[in-house]
């Protein structure tokens, strides 16, 4: 989940370290660090637990400066966030600084076995048992790329390292192992950049190359060389093309609800290349071309949070409309229960930033067994594009927020259009007026609840003291039900669950009661009438209920204690315009309750550990 930023240039790379921390910060904001070698050939360091902020009052009365450097933003995973758990981290002699992205499993073996040979650790981190390694290799005689190597082999886990080195003043040197997320090293005229993330790397470089599994390397102003096993590689460098992207709030007061006002202009972005509504067709030929989709009989879709639920919707719409039998399962527990795929099934790996270590975990095992995957993402060059080969982009933009809002949206019109593709490519006859008609206006919708969201905060404000909620929801009602108190937990930190509204009476209403809102997704379409009996069912427990819908002209005022409207669509479209609800809901609960909207507590928008 950290964030890696590395720097060598013929000028003070400070200020250039510390852009690309902010722009790094939603990958951890635990705390912050960097590790300078300066023009006295010393190492020195400076860290601080907090937020990029926090860092900068320490930085502005101690700056440190020289021309090689390394930076880290730290999700903490062994020892709380404090100055000391920060990165860099120091070997025991602090002559070599250590940013570390991963978990090594093995770092207690390590730990003692240093111990025991005179070695002293000071933090509560894996990775300094990395440093310390490194150092050991080194004291006994290797030269610092032969411990690097060593250190490559000897750790057990995951692992992205950038290592500095007061005996090696002008180089940076590190490696990549398992999967705990990118290392991109970039270069421009003299200036060396390497970044866990693209869009950090390309501010300052023209071309690139991507560290891969079990690769070592060191790099100078003058030059830069790969190993792997003792052997060197040659990477053929790629330009960099496009502009950068420049992310501001504009004149929102957060950046998550700036970008859940950008879902319209998403939704339309996605369409664009990929739907004729005059030939009533979808095509996905520009994103993928390389697979013959047509043998397809069973599908799988695989991700974590959000992706997760965005599968699970997914899954009722790929069955329901193109009729192929389809699975979803967290990456997690997909990898690990050596799962059996028939032949001709597709693989759909999900995850907005490329680089959740599940998921990359989950879609490497699927490569090993040589089975047909199509990704979904938001992050050109990410580690996931890699291993697939085939990747449908989310077109969303940056999105800095934690809580995915607009990547979400971008996901489920994805998985809805592959539907119809797939419906084509089986001959299946969908209702193509209705399903086309309504797609095109689904924008326009989404507006009209944007435009009219003074109900939903004020809801939001009354309900903002109630510390458990449940959502409720049936078929693909269900998806957006458990999205919406994945969001609720997230944002406001109130105990959320989302259940399907058939099971609520299997257990769940043992915990209702006048203090228990229960938030009901109620649309026009099959499940409506079981909604309504689950919705009594509630109201004759005392239960507040706040129901979501698309048709208040056919539900009684008594039956519940307030209403969210949203317009009438067929209701295999209506998780379109639900989304944007339980959002705002979710968000503007968050307001009310005084929370930090955008970087919620101990989460991080990259998830690069298992």
């Amino acid at each position: 989940m950290c964030g890696i930023v590395g720097k060598i240039s013929l000028n003070p790379v400070n200020n250039l370290i510390i852009d690309g921390l902010k722009k790094l910060e939603y990958r951890g904001y635990d705390s912050v660090g960097m590790a300078i070698i300066n023009s006295n050939n010393k190492l020195k360091t400076l860290k601080s637990a907090g937020k990029i902020k926090d860092f900068l009052i320490k930085y502005n009365s101690n700056k440190i400066e020289g021309n090689i450097g390394i930076g880290h933003t730290r999700w903490a995973t062994h020892g709380i966030p404090s100055d000391l758990n920060a990165h860099p981290i120091l070997d025991y002699n602090e002559k070599i600084a250590v940013v570390h992205n991963g978990i090594i499993e093995n770092y207690l073996d390590i730990k003692n076995s240093l111990i025991e040979e005179g070695y002293l650790f000071q933090t509560d981190t894996d990775t300094e048992c990395i440093s310390n390694l490194i150092s050991f290799y080194t004291r006994n005689g290797n030269s610092i790329m032969n411990s690097i190597k060593l250190t490559l082999d000897k750790i057990i886990g995951h692992a992205a390292v950038l290592v500095i080195d007061e005996e090696s003043p002008d180089k940076i040197f590190g490696f990549k192992k398992g999967f705990a997320g990118s290392l991109l090293i970039g270069k421009k005229n003299k200036e060396i950049s390497i970044a866990s993330d693209f869009d950090t790397l390309k501010t300052n470089s023209d071309e690139y190359i991507v560290l891969e599994d079990y690769e070592y390397f060191y790099a100078s102003k003058d030059k830069i060389e790969i190993f792997k096993q003792n052997k060197p590689r040659t990477k053929t460098w790629m330009k960099i093309k496009g502009d950068t992207e420049i992310v501001s709030k504009e004149n929102y007061k957060y950046f998550m609800e700036k970008e859940i006002h950008e879902q319209s202009a998403v939704f339309l972005r996605n369409l664009q290349g990929r739907v004729d509504f005059n030939e009533k067709s979808i095509d996905f030929t520009d994103d993928f071309s390389k697979l013959k989709l047509e043998k397809i009989e069973r599908i799988h879709l695989i991700g974590m949070g959000s992706s997760y639920y965005a599968c699970m919707l997914g899954s009722y719409w790929l069955e329901k409309i193109s009729k192929i039998p389809t699975q979803f399962s967290t990456s997690s527990e997909f990898r690990y229960r050596s799962p059996v795929i028939e032949n001709n099934t597709l693989i759909i790996p999900v995850s907005q930033s490329g680089e959740t270590a599940d998921t990359l975990s989950a879609s490497n095992l699927v490569k090993e067994l040589n089975i047909s995957q199509i990704a979904i993402t938001n992050s050109i060059n990410s580690e996931l594009e890699r291993i697939t080969n085939n990747t449908i982009m989310m077109r969303a933009n940056t999105e800095i927020a934690v809580a995915s809002t607009k990547t979400f949206m971008a996901t489920i019109e994805i998985l809805f259009m592959l539907s119809i593709y797939f419906a084509k490519l089986k001959n299946v006859n969908i209702e193509k007026n209705i399903i086309f008609e309504e797609l095109k206006i689904i924008p326009s919708y989404i507006d009209n609840i944007l435009g009219n969201v003074s109900e939903i905060s004020k809801l939001a404000k009354k309900y903002s003291i109630n510390d458990n909620f449940l959502f409720l929801g049936r078929g693909q009602n269900l998806p957006i039900a458990m999205e919406g108190a994945l969001k609720l937990k997230e944002l406001s930190y109130i105990h959320a669950e989302g259940y399907p509204a058939g099971e609520m009476k299997h257990g769940p209403i043992a915990l209702i009661d006048e203090n228990m809102p229960v938030f009901n997704i109620v649309t026009e379409g099959q499940y409506f009438n079981k909604m309504i009996s689950n919705i009594r069912e509630i109201g004759s427990r005392n239960g507040k209920i706040i129901v979501l819908t698309n048709c208040p002209d056919k539900l009684d005022p008594s039956w519940y204690t307030d209403i969210i409207s949203f317009d009438r669509t067929n209701d295999l479209l209506s998780p379109f315009l639900s989304t944007v609800c339980v959002q705002l809901f979710s968000m503007y609960t968050a307001i009310s309750r005084k929370l930090d909207i955008d970087q919620p507590r101990n989460l991080a928008k990259s998830v690069t550990v298992e």
